[in-house]
């Protein structure tokens, strides 16, 4: 694997060795310093060396639209050749994945590899930390390939309490609480979607770059204004192991190149609801809001497990699901583990209860349906491990799970979901809000119209469609110091995360 720069040829191995060695090359230093710096450390043996030293220096003044990209088997020059999908993972991985590419390709979408160590090598001179390099590599994987979509293949690489990543997440510091329980952060991969901002600069969401991201302090205006809008369609599988990626890749490869003939199966819709807000509404919010998604899809047969039907129970709802669906919306309350609900007027019993101890029993195989569970707060806090889960609920008190609700249906094998689309943190509906709108339904409802009323079919295209919608929809005052303002509309958009592949051709190719 190699560099070229003119006529000089520097082998991966050498750079990798300088970079890691004298972990120096991320800072601004000028020549002199690095030549110093590694002549006190036995470093420069020879005047090769030298001349790494100086090439690496001139790459470090360099423009971002270098001719020289190194990525995963392939080396990107200026060259005419153009990509779909960009995946992004581990070396560890990157192996497992490339049945995936295959696959891709076979449908003319065109996708490749990149490892975040080539990332890291090759952007080091940009970038406050790990995901900011990732950000800006997405930026010119755009700007030379015209990628239109983004796999993050990586999570939390073990169980432990510290948090260590195969690929690297973002925080947002949108700070606001849910009545009295603090929540100061909270995952964000809309951060490397929105790449430009208005004016077509970076979006680094750190306008007074002090590293830290989304930043709107509690009881402040905001200090962070970033764009929000998706420029590329991205999505995650937080894999944290060989296994997880080899679950994943076959149920996408099996999905997509499946033949819906005899589509009765897909054309159900199943809405799992009940009164979500008893002492806020006046109506059955959940029902409500899942029978204007039925009300989109007219075409799909409709399968309702409402509270107001007296079937809202944990056996209905794995029944449903290995019966098999296109779609399925969850209108409940969440956590990291399970969702659930309330029965009409009823805040003080909780029914329906659907988590982790149940998805074993799930067996639909390939009979995958698409999800989305905006208004179940956490149950996409795909940062949980055994070894201790700090979750706001819950605040000091460990949450030990494996992984979340959203990751463990999309990684279940045999069953499950092929996608997940909701909420990292705290979620609000709209009557949460003081304006009364920018709920989180809002999101959900609205993905189904692009789906069915805008034929846009790619799930990515769906997920990045519908929050420019929302955004269009809902003008965000960064100047609100409220508890219970548009920083809740902000949150909403920036926590409503697609796990799962965003390339996906819903329904398979047939």
């Amino acid at each position: 694997m190699q560099v070229h720069i003119p006529s000089v040829k520097i082998t991966f191995n050498m750079l990798n060795f300088l970079y890691y060695k004298t972990k120096i090359l991320n800072k601004n230093l000028n020549i002199k310093k690095h030549y110093i710096y590694l002549m006190k450390n036995n470093i420069l043996f020879s005047k090769v060396s030298l001349l790494i030293v100086v090439l690496i220096f001139f790459t470090n003044s360099a423009t971002t639209s270098l001719g020289y990209k190194q990525f995963s088997n392939n080396t990107i020059k200026e060259t005419q050749e153009k990509y779909d999908l960009l995946i992004i993972t581990p070396m560890v991985f990157s192996e497992y994945l490339q049945p995936l590419v295959n696959h891709k390709n076979k449908y003319d979408v065109k996708t490749i590899i990149t490892t975040v160590e080539e990332i890291y090598t090759q952007i080091y001179w940009k970038g406050k930390d790990d995901a900011e390099k990732v950000k800006y590599f997405i930026k010119e994987a755009i700007e030379q390939w015209q990628i239109k979509y983004v796999l993050l293949v990586g999570g939390r690489k073990d169980q432990s309490k510290t948090e260590t990543w195969w690929v690297p997440v973002r925080y947002s510091y949108l700070s606001r609480p849910y009545d009295t329980w603090p929540e100061t952060k909270f995952l964000t991969d809309l951060y490397f979607a929105d790449i430009y901002d208005s004016k077509g600069n970076f979006s680094s969401w750190d306008d007074n770059d002090n590293g830290i991201f989304g930043e709107w302090p509690i009881n402040k205006a905001s200090l962070d204004i970033p764009d929000l809008y998706p420029d590329v369609c991205v999505g995650r599988l937080p894999c944290s192991n060989i296994y997880d990626v080899k679950i994943v890749v076959n149920k996408i490869i099996q999905y997509e190149n499946s033949v819906f003939d005899d589509s009765s199966w897909f054309k159900k819709m199943v809405v799992v609801a009940g009164d979500t807000y008893p002492d806020k509404t006046d109506y059955i919010d959940g029902e409500n809001y899942t029978q204007q998604a039925l009300d989109i899809m007219s075409d799909f047969e409709p399968v309702k497990i409402w509270s107001s039907l007296n079937n809202l129970k944990t056996k209905n709802i794995v029944k449903a699901i290995n019966q098999g669906c296109g779609f399925i919306f969850f209108s409940t309350h969440g956590g990291p583990g399970s969702v659930s609900t309330h029965p009409p007027n009823n805040s003080d019993e909780w029914i329906g209860r659907f988590g982790l101890r149940n998805m074993p029993f799930l067996i639909n195989n390939n009979r995958l349906p698409v999800c989305t569970a905006g208004s179940g707060c956490f149950v996409s806090m795909f940062n949980v491990s055994l070894g201790h889960t700090d979750w706001v609920y819950w605040h000091g008190i460990p949450y030990t799970i494996p992984r979340c609700w959203s990751w463990s249906l999309v990684r279940k094998p045999y069953g499950g979901c092929i996608s997940v689309i909701s909420s990292t943190a705290f979620s609000y509906e709209s009557p949460d809000i003081d304006s009364g709108v920018g709920g989180c339904e809002w999101l959900d409802i609205h993905f189904y119209e692009k789906y069915a009323k805008n034929n846009i079919t790619i799930l990515g295209e769906c997920w990045a469609n519908t929050i420019t919608s929302f955004l269009q929809n809902f003008t965000i005052n960064w100047s609100d110091k409220s508890n219970t303002g548009d920083a809740m509309i902000a949150k909403n958009c920036e926590q409503w995360l697609l796990i799962g592949d965003p390339s996906l051709k819903i329904g398979g190719y047939n």
